[in-house]
């Protein structure tokens, strides 16, 4: 018996201290018995910087020229010239193409000796008519002398109107043929095919002696070349529909290409689609947008895929932190008094279904002496490097920014510490001028360009550190560069 109260014993005891391990004080949220010291977790910490940030909305797309060509045939011919060749250069007027003229030839001189014929029996007619009008007013004399019948007057008469109405019908005929001829003769000129515009000749899909055909209903006929305007090129990029409620004409645009994905060529949006498309096979809808590139980069070809980023939002001198600084938190993880003071804030602002919904908060954890707190911010316009803080902290903070596996197991209270790499680059000044002078006695004056000098600071080394080269993304903008609620 004396055996088993110490066995109940021993269980209550351990049961009472886990129980006494899981409640918190509710000021400083710390457990009130705490087993074991845990170690301190290693941070990299940087201050708030003052700088200008932009907002940023990408896209996929493909270069294309402003303004191109094709060139097809008005009318069914074989080829008999080509003079050009794929890549020349080439003005606005320029002999592109010859077609056989052979039967638009013929048919120019057929309706020519057709008007000639015509012409001729006009003036037939009108002598016919001219014969017939002298014999009615003579017949009409002898009338009205009673030396003609009336019946003799009046076939007279009809046959005078005979005569007028088959100059009217040759002359008729007359100008239909002339107006054939003109269409022959437009034909026997399209047999000429000129360039309408200066550029250059990107495709040729025929060649000499081939036959090419006009387009009808349900054939589009058959395209000679394609002459393209290198001179002005566009993008035609798809913006996602939850990024182009921000994107406008005349907004700056960075063009980046595969070839070289750091270089940014300028542009701007030229004009948004008011309709948007969906893709076979997917439910994204985006909408077309078209961005004149402003530079003349020959590197810049039609066809070529590019990746663009809009500045929709820019904001100067305004307090910025590493993207991956805000981190979010469930609002029962979190202080009391922050907690408090966000619903507040909503409440002031009348938004009290946020408040409601929101499970998850936007912090930012800085260190102070050795310890991490959360502090809830007010995120402004963002970018896939540097977000924009309105609210929540001040410029000499040390906001912890990484390592990620730190990021997502802090609280508030937990022990920090400096990663040791940090503190072995502060401590160590002494190596950073040896490199130093190795450079200058392998050959560099004083005068040439230096490497960018390391921060003494720790934060500095930390923020460098921390920030990654991000690759260029051929789809929308990510989370992070999306407008922020107000308090979220």
């Amino acid at each position: 018996m004396k055996k088993i109260l110490l066995i109940v014993a021993a269980v209550g005891l351990v049961a009472g201290v886990f129980a006494l391990n899981r409640i918190h004080a509710p000021e400083s949220g710390k457990p009130l018995l705490h087993v074991a010291t845990p170690d301190a977790l290693p941070v990299l910490v940087t201050k708030p910087e003052r700088k200008s940030v932009s907002r940023i909305v990408q896209a996929p797309g493909e270069i294309e020229a402003v303004l191109e060509v094709e060139i097809r045939s008005e009318i069914p011919a074989k080829i008999e010239e080509m003079p050009v060749e794929e890549g020349d250069t080439i003005r606005a007027g320029q002999l592109l193409c010859r077609l056989n003229d052979d039967e638009y030839g013929a048919l120019v001189e057929s309706g020519e000796a057709t008007i000639n014929r015509l012409k001729a029996s006009v003036r037939q007619a009108d002598a016919q008519a001219a014969q017939c009008q002298y014999d009615c007013n003579r017949r009409e004399k002898l009338a009205q002398q009673d030396a003609a019948s009336d019946h003799e007057l009046t076939d007279y008469r009809t046959r005078l109107l005979v005569a007028q109405a088959d100059v009217e019908v040759r002359k008729q005929s007359l100008a239909e043929a002339e107006a054939m001829l003109r269409r022959a003769r437009e034909n026997l000129a399209k047999t000429v095919i000129t360039s309408p515009i200066a550029g250059v000749v990107s495709q040729i899909h025929a060649k000499a002696g081939e036959i090419v055909v006009t387009g009808t209903m349900n054939n589009p006929g058959t395209v000679v070349m394609v002459v393209t305007d290198l001179s002005q090129m566009q993008v035609r990029a798809r913006v996602d529909e939850t990024d182009v409620p921000q994107v406008t004409p005349d907004q700056p645009v960075d063009i980046f290409l595969p070839s070289d994905p750091q270089r940014a060529i300028p542009g701007r949006v030229l004009r948004v689609a008011t309709t948007g498309t969906k893709q076979t096979g997917r439910d994204v809808v985006t909408f077309e947008t078209l961005i004149l590139v402003d530079a003349d980069d020959p590197s810049v070809k039609p066809g070529m895929t590019a990746n663009v980023e809009i500045r929709v939002a820019k904001k100067e001198n305004t307090l910025t932190v590493p993207v991956q600084a805000i981190v979010h938190r469930k609002r029962k993880d979190l202080p009391k008094k922050l907690v408090e003071d966000y619903d507040r804030r909503l409440t002031e602002l009348d938004d009290t279904r946020r408040r409601n919904k929101a499970q998850y908060l936007k912090v930012v954890f800085c260190k102070n002496d050795d310890e991490a707190h959360p502090h809830l911010v007010r995120v402004g316009i963002a970018n896939e490097l540097d977000a924009e803080l309105v609210e929540g902290i001040n410029d000499d903070d040390l906001v912890i920014i990484g390592p990620y596996r730190t990021l997502d197991q802090l609280k508030d209270g937990t022990l920090v510490k400096l990663d040791e790499s940090d503190k072995e680059q502060q401590d160590s000044p002494a190596e950073d001028d040896a490199a130093e002078d190795t450079q200058l006695a392998d050959g560099e004056s004083e005068g040439d360009d230096q490497p960018e000098p390391t921060a003494s600071d720790p934060a500095d080394r930390a923020t460098t550190k921390a920030t990654p080269a991000t690759p260029r993304m051929a789809t929308a903008t990510t989370d992070s560069a999306r407008p922020s609620p107000l308090w979220s």
